[in-house]
């Protein structure tokens, strides 16, 4: 994969996870609300890797 679409992919995710969090503001449903954040967390995962937590757990 050229770096080209490293950034097309990390831009569009990062869109993805913002579409998420609006979905997720805009939701009456608590479970609905859930899995418009847990969807939003997966996609920013996607695009900036674990957190330090999930590193530490994984070692």
């Amino acid at each position: 994969m050229t770096d080209e679409h490293s950034v097309n992919d990390a831009e569009y995710l990062y869109r993805r996870a913002e579409q998420e969090l609006l979905q997720a503001q805009r939701a009456e449903h608590p479970a609905v609300v859930k899995a418009h954040y847990l969807l939003a967390g997966y996609y920013l995962d996607l695009v900036y890797g674990p957190g330090e937590d999930e590193k530490a757990a994984a070692e």
